[in-house]
């Protein structure tokens, strides 16, 4: 029986070392790609264009925004 159990287990772990094996998808190296660098295409606007726009906005909102601090009671803070 200890031959048995032996013998059933090597070949049982032979086969599904062999079933694993087959079902892995093949691995393929294929040949290196060299990409050619491109020119980069300049942008229409100048570079400072977009930070003076964010700066007019943050001005903008800080003028428009109300200033609730103003007391006009004369009193002290």
């Amino acid at each position: 029986m200890k031959l048995f159990t032996a013998v059933f287990g090597t070949s049982t772990v032979a086969a599904i070392s062999a079933y694993a094996g087959g079902v892995a998808d093949m691995i393929v190296e294929t040949a290196p790609v060299v990409m050619e660098p491109t020119e980069t295409v300049g942008s229409s606007a100048p570079s400072w264009v977009i930070p003076v726009i964010i700066i007019a906005a943050l001005v903008g909102a800080a003028a428009l925004s109300g200033d609730d601090d103003d007391d006009d009671t004369g009193g002290l803070y």
